[in-house]
Formats: structure tokens, C-alpha cells, sequence
């Protein structure tokens, strides 16, 4: 307690936002306040210059990204540029474990490993970053993916590794966080750390600058020059730079002065500097590692040491530091970025084409589905462009009004949708079907938003919904004969403004929607009750055309599975997962899902019993590892993602 009221007395500031942002993350992580999941990448300054560097390269933002977390990106580099290198200083909870791990070690009194700056092995550490830095950014603009979320130490942790993460890289990180900051005093963010790399380099402003509008005045000239050439000279500049010790010049504009009338010489400035800076040797510090931590100002007994050499400016880089994470906060929630914003088609710029702005996009939440929209977009005659915004789930697309017309787009792109609410009981033979109208509700999710607000605030009597495009949408609704159509109940379930969905480890999340009753129609119709399960069953039927060729001619046998659950999408979406692995095992020539005469979703598997016996078709069916095709061509062993182990078997 000593220490850490010590620790504190004269650098406070800086210490309380430290921890102040390691308290916040743990509360928003373990949901204290709130049931609804939080994204523990939502401020992260490196994602977000990740991000902007796969928007200027290709136009697209990484799956995910949103413009709050560009901004902050941007707020770091251009802090890092005018002031310093603040986040790192003030911010960083990584950091933060960093030093602290050093200063554990110190209370144990374990011997450390001193590196001093300058020599062979400090200089060949200090690669490590820099070759860290190439990768993550060179695997992101590639596949507009965030690469570093495979093994940042903080991403890992804050998910509790149920993140995005390659479990052997997250490990490996956390270890050389954790061991490396407390045998070697800030060994992360020294050598390890790609967003310190690139924070370096921003402070080598000029040079950086030069090479930066280099660029640009060669790719006006015509010179077809990739975005890599661009990356290696970047993170070779800054090797070579820091490596041998070059200070930066102007940038950035605030630095430690010393007083040397007032300077005793004791040297407790440099060392209390957590990167052994020789602050004590310097009228003015220009290392490029300095984070104006202002460790070395809190230790000076003789206030010789200040910032721009004003003794007010003590607590400028934190104020900066919460200034320009409030400005980053407050326009990147007022504006957005495009996801994709793409154009395609000749000679567009002499069309005059007019924008249609669709709203209510559930399904258009990252790269993947914006270009999966994109893709549908590309086939309807008429339409040259598409921009998409996952925030506000939006999307922008150019026209030619004399070849199409909104109403043309959005039948191109609607996709109809079955959703079933509950299974009708034994006794409901026959079904009652009545239609409605709806608007705002042209996403394929839409359906399933209203069907689940049916299962929450309705009865057992409303089994399950179709949706048909038109203007407005047409939406059949099977229910229980004898319930009566109650036009009121059903505007409003169609009209209720927030759906709460809650996931199978019961956190909340709500899902805000903005659906209009239209009407109804007075007619109604009627089904059976086996033909309503037929509708709403997702059949699925798949031949091995290479072992159904290789095997021709031989005897074939059925196997028959019962699994009832089936029938829920949870379940049913992994059946393709199933059906490669079986096209991968010999003999095996097709899988089909179908409903059986006791309506029991069912799973049908067709195998040549003199290739693959019954008994080992269904051994390999009770495998926990699948081997899978995947769309790359790599084949990939997974974890079983169906259990057959208490499903009964029976061979045709």
C-alpha cells in the first residue's frame, strides 16, 4: 500500500487514467451495468488505423470496424505526430501489465535481465516489432480482415479467448507479455508491440511525410506501384531510424526540457524512466521512445524537468490525451464510413445516375455480407455502385433510372424467408393461413426478428411465417384454426420497437427494429398440418459426383437417422459441414434430409456397404473430428459439430 500510495503522489493524472481504463474495460467486459455483450474492440486505436489502411487500399473497412475506431486510429497517429506518443503513455492497458509485471519483479527481488540501449541485442530486438508490424498490416489490407486480433494479448483476454484468435498465438502473446515485461523492464511494448512500431514511425514525421506524398506524386505519374512496396519501405524506415538512434527534429511538438540551473545531476530522472532514457544527459529529450509518461518530471526533487519548459503544461499530454479520444468519440458516432464502396460497369460517368438509399439491413453487418449483397446487386441490370454502412445498416446504390427502378432493385435483392415459430400440435390437422402487409421489413432477418417477437409476446397458437416481395410485403401467417384474427394484437407485434434476444449464455442483446402494419386481408386460407412442416422444413440434398463415378455399378445401401432436431437452424446450418466430411469417406455417394411419416426431421446417407460398412460409416458419423473441405480447398479437421452418439440408426 506504501508503493502504491507513493506511485501515485506526484503523477496521479496519468496513473488514475491508466487505471480508470482497466477498470472500465473489466466492467464493460464482464457486463456489470448491462446484460447486453460489449465489443472489446470498440476504441481500439490500432484496429481502427488497420481498418483505414483497408479502406484506402481497397475501399473497404475490416469486417467490423466502424468509423468510431478509424477516428481513433487517426486521433493516435495525429497525436502521436503534434504531441507525442500519448496512448502508450496514458492509455494502453497493455502497457500498463507491462510495467507493472517490472515492478512486481522488483518487489520480489528476482533478478532481471538488463538490455541497455544501443547495444547489438537491444538492436536486433527492436526488429521484432517492426517485422510484426509488416505481417499484421499486410494480412489485413489482403483480406480485409483484422490479422492482429490472431494474437493481440488484450483481444484474447478481454474475450475470455472465445474471440477470433489463433489459440497457439493469443497463448504465446500473454507469455511474452507476462514473462518478458517481468524478467526485462517494458519488453513488450520495447520490442514486441507493432502499434509502439508504428508509433515510432509516426514520430519520424518528416521522413514519414516524404515517403507518404513520394508515393502519391508516382502513382499520379502513372507508375503502377502496389500498396506493399509501400509497407516494407515504411517499416524498414523505421527500423533504420530507430535503430540508429536518429531523434526526431521538429515532431512532435511537446518535449522534456531540463533546467540545468536547476539539475542537481542525482539521476533519479532517468531512473525512473521506464525505457532507461538518459534523460539526465539531455537538455532536451528527443528519444524516439518517450511517451511523456512525465515518470521522470514526478522524480525530479528539484523541478528542474518540464514539458516545453512551462511549469503548466505538467498535465498537458493527459489533457490532450482525453481531448483527442472525446473529438475521435464525438465525430466518429456523428459519421460514417463506407464498408465496401464499390462502382462497376463502362463509361458510367456519362450516365446519370441516381441514388437509392436502402434502410433496415440487418443482415449487412460486415465485409463478408456487404460484399455478398454487393454480389446480388451486380446481376440487376441497371445498377452500377454500391456503397454499404454496417453502423446504421444502410446501404447507398447507384442507379440508372431509365433501366431500373427502386421498386426493380429490391425485388432483385429480396430473399423470401420461412420461419417457424413453434411445431402445431398433433391435433391441428388443418392450419389456418391469413396474409398482411408490411413495410420496413425487406431484410432477410426481418422475418425472424417478427417471428421471434411472435414467440415472446404471443401464444402456442401462431406457428410460423412466409414472407413474398411486393410493395408492401407480403407476409402469410399460419396459426391455429380456432384462433381469431385479431387485427390490433397483430400490429402490435409487427410494430413493436425492440426485440430482446438473449443468448444461450444469457447475455441480452437488443435488436432495434422499425416494421409498419399495413393491413390484412379479410380472406383466409388452410393448410394441412404436414404440409405446413413440409414448407418449413430446409431440405437438403448433396451427391459425391467423384464417388458416385468411382463407384458406379456397385450395390448401395441407405442409412437413416432420426434427429429431430433438425429442424432448427441452429442445427440445420451445420449439415453442409456434415456433408463434407462424409464426401471426403470413402464410399459414401449422398446425403439428404427430409421429413419421415411420423413428420420427424430425418437424415438420409446412400453408401456402397462393399466399400464402407454400415458399422464404420456410423463410427466415423460418432467421431468428435471431422475432416472438412474447405472452400480454399484445404482440408481442415474440426470438432464434430453434430452429436449422433444417442440417435438410433436404421439401414434400408
Amino acid at each position: 500500500m506504501k508503493l502504491f500510495s507513493r506511485h501515485f503522489k506526484k503523477n496521479w493524472f496519468r496513473h488514475l487514467l491508466q487505471w480508470g481504463v482497466l477498470f472500465a474495460i473489466i466492467i464493460t467486459m464482464t457486463n456489470v451495468f448491462s446484460k447486453t455483450s460489449s465489443d472489446p474492440e470498440a476504441y481500439c486505436p490500432f484496429g481502427g488505423l488497420q481498418a483505414f489502411g483497408s479502406y484506402l487500399s481497397s475501399e473497404t473497412l475490416a469486417c467490423s470496424m466502424t468509423t468510431v475506431q478509424v477516428l481513433m486510429g487517426l486521433a493516435l497517429g495525429v497525436g502521436v505526430i503534434l504531441f507525442g506518443k500519448l496512448f502508450c503513455g496514458y492509455l494502453c492497458p497493455v502497457g500498463l501489465v507491462s510495467e507493472y509485471m517490472f515492478k512486481f519483479r522488483k518487489k520480489t527481488k528476482i533478478k532481471g535481465i538488463e538490455i541497455a540501449n544501443g547495444t547489438v541485442v537491444d538492436k536486433i530486438l527492436r526488429s521484432v516489432k517492426y517485422i510484426l508490424l509488416f505481417i499484421v498490416f499486410y494480412m489485413t489490407l489482403s483480406t480485409s480482415e483484422l490479422f492482429c486480433k490472431n494474437f493481440d494479448p488484450y483481444y484474447a483476454a478481454a474475450t475470455g479467448f472465445h474471440g477470433e484468435i489463433t489459440l497457439w498465438m493469443a497463448v504465446a502473446s500473454l507469455v511474452i507479455l507476462f514473462l518478458g515485461s517481468f524478467f526485462i523492464k517494458l519488453f513488450w511494448c520495447k520490442y514486441v508491440c507493432p502499434l509502439g512500431a508504428l508509433s515510432n514511425l509516426f514520430k519520424f514525421t518528416i521522413s514519414f511525410l516524404s515517403m507518404i506524398i513520394l508515393y502519391i506524386i508516382l502513382i499520379q505519374l502513372g507508375l503502377n506501384i502496389p500498396w506493399l512496396y509501400l509497407l516494407i519501405t515504411a517499416c524498414l524506415m523505421g527500423y533504420i531510424l530507430e535503430v540508429f538512434m536518429v531523434k526526431p527534429k521538429v515532431f512532435p511538438l511537446i518535449k522534456v526540457n531540463k533546467d540545468e540551473g536547476k539539475c542537481t545531476d542525482c539521476g533519479l530522472c532517468s531512473k525512473k524512466c521506464p525505457y532507461n532514457l538518459p534523460v539526465d544527459k539531455n537538455k532536451v529529450v528527443k528519444e524516439v521512445d518517450c511517451t511523456l509518461c512525465g515518470e521522470c518530471l514526478s522524480a525530479c526533487p528539484s523541478d528542474a524537468l518540464t514539458f516545453n519548459k512551462k511549469k503548466y503544461n505538467r498535465w498537458l499530454p493527459a489533457i490532450l490525451t482525453i481531448v483527442l479520444f472525446i473529438i475521435a468519440l464525438i465525430i466518429g458516432s456523428k459519421w460514417e464510413m463506407p464498408t465496401i464502396n464499390e462502382t462497376w460497369g463502362d463509361n458510367i460517368e456519362d450516365v446519370k445516375l441516381k441514388t437509392f438509399k436502402m434502410e433496415g439491413l440487418s443482415s449487412v453487418h460486415c465485409y463478408g455480407s456487404s460484399k455478398a449483397f454487393s454480389a446480388k446487386l451486380r446481376r440487376v441490370p441497371g445498377v452500377y455502385g454500391v456503397s454499404t454502412f454496417v453502423k446504421t445498416q444502410t446501404a447507398n446504390i447507384l442507379y440508372d433510372p431509365t433501366q431500373t427502378s427502386e421498386e426493380e432493385i429490391m425485388g432483385a435483392t429480396y430473399t423470401p424467408v420461412k420461419f417457424k415459430i413453434v411445431n402445431p400440435e398433433l391435433s391441428d390437422s388443418l392450419i389456418k393461413v391469413i396474409t398482411m402487409y408490411t413495410e420496413k421489413m425487406y431484410d432477410k432477418l426481418d422475418p425472424n426478428y417478427l417471428g421471434m417477437q411472435f414467440r415472446q409476446y404471443g401464444n402456442d397458437k401462431y406457428f410460423g411465417i412466409e414472407t413474398k416481395f411486393s410493395c408492401p410485403l407480403t407476409v402469410h401467417l399460419y396459426m391455429d384454426i380456432d384462433e381469431p384474427v385479431d387485427k390490433e394484437f397483430l400490429k402490435n407485434i409487427v410494430e413493436k420497437r425492440q426485440l430482446i434476444i438473449r443468448s444461450a449464455d444469457g447475455q441480452e442483446n437488443i435488436r432495434d427494429l422499425n416494421f409498419e402494419f399495413v393491413k390484412i386481408e379479410t380472406e383466409t386460407d388452410t393448410i394441412t398440418r404436414r404440409d405446413f412442416l413440409e414448407r418449413h422444413f430446409n431440405k437438403y440434398n448433396s451427391r459425391y459426383k467423384e464417388n458416385i463415378k468411382k463407384f458406379a455399378g456397385l450395390d448401395s445401401a441407405s442409412l437413416v437417422v432420426p434427429f429431430p432436431e433438425l429442424d432448427k437452424p441452429i442445427y440445420s446450418r451445420n449439415i453442409p459441414y456434415l456433408s463434407s466430411y462424409l464426401s471426403l469417406n470413402e464410399g459414401v455417394l449422398r446425403l439428404e434430409t427430409f421429413l419421415d411419416d411420423n413428420d420427424t426431421p430425418s437424415m438420409k446417407i446412400v453408401y456402397v456397404p462393399s466399400v464402407i460398412s454400415g458399422e464404420k460409416l456410423w463410427e466415423n458419423l460418432c467421431s468428435d473430428k471431422w475432416s472438412v473441405k474447405m472452400t480454399s480447398g484445404e482440408i481442415k479437421e474440426i470438432d464434430a459439430r453434430l452429436d449422433f452418439k444417442d440417435k438410433k440408426q436404421q439401414t434400408e
